[in-house]
């Protein structure tokens, strides 16, 4: 698997969604706890997590932002060298009061890593949890 792809149908506005994607608050509600956030495209995100007492840091290039439709981001830094270059897509649509919500994490060289694909699973559903609730999980 060179991607990781996930969907999920959120329960609120692609207004909501898309600032939980874009803006410094949003991302600490549902993936970094410690991060800078840039909000439009051209800037530099910095994420760090802590993974039971190991610093993990990442950095991603914003490559594009569309309001409430989409958000690309390439990875330029990371502690495993294989996130690099990667790329994370964010895409929205709207149903109503609903929106879809798809996301793919691509461009791995070889198979993606599961605890990547298991860490993904679990922030695509604080994402989800974050933005219905007020409440998500980040790390």
């Amino acid at each position: 698997m060179n991607s990781i792809k996930e969907k999920i149908i959120v329960r609120s506005s692609t207004d909501k969604v898309f600032d939980a994607l874009t803006s410094p608050a949003g991302y600490r509600g549902w993936w970094s706890k410690d991060c800078q956030i840039a909000e439009k495209a051209g800037g530099e995100s910095k994420l760090k997590f802590n993974k039971n007492g190991t610093i993990v840091s990442m950095r991603f290039r914003v490559d594009e932002v569309v309001p409430k439709k989409s958000v690309r981001w390439t990875c330029v830094g990371h502690d495993m060298d294989s996130w690099i270059g990667t790329t994370l897509n964010w895409a929205l649509s709207a149903d109503g009061n609903l929106t879809e919500v798809s996301f793919e994490h691509g461009g791995w060289k070889g198979d993606a890593p599961e605890p990547v694909v298991q860490g993904w699973r679990h922030f695509v559903g604080s994402l989800r949890s974050f933005v219905e609730t007020g409440e998500g999980q980040p790390w």
